[in-house]
């Protein structure tokens, strides 16, 4: 009997990304009856790491848009069919990565995804969820079949993690230091994506879908905080209030620049303040309009797209 086939596409700069998809795999790895492949995605110019803060936020209109950017040559393995795909992703500006929007945007990637099971493994900061609406849209628009999720997170404060996210992404610095945790998705977590490999394993053998998402979410794979999801909602308006403010401006230009060096003050600012107030109304709405706010949470802990 032939292996069942299994393909994790990925981008990663860091490599915390590879690291999270290889340990998510381990228990396909570890059986004969499992054939898995890894398919890098690759931007013709390649972003730099660390970034600096100009370069970082002067993508920030073309990638909140998803403007598809050039990838490299994609390999031969996706012209291969899969008994399942993960695509490990990371979230740029509430917005899939533009290297990931330009591969699920691309003939090869919507004739590899066609007709097929697919999982998303997500590592982020903290804010997923518009991100994964628009995978969404696009894995429908593929003809995909969404069977599960995974979202792994930095699990500090909020405005703790964006300290350490801007240090490690600034200067490449991830370890501790002083009061502050390691930047990024903690260890402990990256290694319980193993069980949920294991779940969703035993459901392809077993051909038993119905509850698995939710078995998924009991162990850890997908957990809401109400602030956040008041906060992303925010968020989705005013970033596309400010992605036009910046991209009406040519690229290079001296609006442009003016316009980013704006925003890039403006966005940790508004973090910063709004993170406390924004916990407070979250307080205040499970209070006054709690039904209301726990729809939003319950579904975004699905696949479906409403």
């Amino acid at each position: 009997m032939e292996p069942k086939k299994i393909l994790v596409v990925y981008f990663t700069q860091s490599g915390q990304m590879l690291t999270i998809a290889r340990k998510f795999c381990e228990s396909f790895a570890s059986d004969t009856t499992y054939s898995i492949v890894y398919e890098e995605l690759k931007p013709v110019n390649a972003y730099p790491f660390p970034w600096s803060a100009f370069t970082f936020f002067n993508g920030f209109p073309e990638a909140f848009y998803e403007k598809p950017i050039a990838l490299q040559p994609y390999s031969d393995k996706l012209n291969d069919k899969y008994d399942l795909i993960i695509l490990a992703y990371q979230p740029w500006f509430l917005t899939p990565s533009p290297v990931f929007s330009s591969f699920l945007q691309s003939q090869a990637g919507k004739k590899v995804l066609n007709g097929t099971k697919v999982v998303t493994l997500i590592g982020c900061r903290n804010m997923w969820l518009g991100a994964q609406e628009k995978v969404k849209k696009r894995l429908i628009a593929a003809g995909a079949s969404l069977i599960a999720n995974i979202a792994l997170v930095d699990k500090s404060p909020n405005v703790v993690s964006v300290i350490t996210i801007l240090r490690w992404m600034l200067w490449g610095k991830k370890e501790k230091f002083w009061v502050f945790p390691a930047a990024g998705v903690s260890e402990d977590d990256v290694n319980a994506t193993v069980q949920y490999g294991q779940i969703i394993k035993d459901a392809l053998e077993n051909n038993l879908w119905d509850g698995m998402q939710q078995k998924l979410n009991d162990k850890g794979a997908v957990e809401i905080l109400p602030d956040l999801v008041m906060m992303e909602s925010r968020g989705q308006r005013a970033f596309g209030i400010w992605s036009k403010f910046i991209g009406g401006a040519p690229i290079g230009s001296f609006s442009r620049k003016l316009r980013v060096y704006i925003f890039m003050i403006l966005l940790p600012t508004a973090i910063f303040i709004l993170s406390p107030l924004l916990a407070i109304l979250s307080f205040l709405m499970l209070t006054l309009k709690k039904d209301e706010l726990m729809r939003d949470v319950n579904y975004f802990k699905t696949n479906g797209l409403r």
